[in-house]
């Protein structure tokens, strides 16, 4: 791929993006948001559910 096909790529999806309503771009971010993992899974895997679920057992166990 060449220097122009990928400058002619980039602007077309920047035209594509601007040419877009304000609105439908504005909904389009927030539901990749909310399909966004949390930064503590996606960062650490499991690691953080089974530390907080081990947390959660032992204060339950403590009543």
């Amino acid at each position: 791929m060449s220097f122009q096909d990928l400058l002619k790529f980039a602007t077309q999806e920047a035209v594509k993006q601007i040419d877009k309503p304000k609105t439908q771009r504005k909904a389009e971010r927030v539901q990749k948001k909310e399909m966004k993992e949390p930064l503590s899974h996606w960062a650490f895997g499991v690691m953080p559910l089974a530390v907080s679920m081990l947390k959660r057992r032992m204060k339950e166990r403590r009543r």
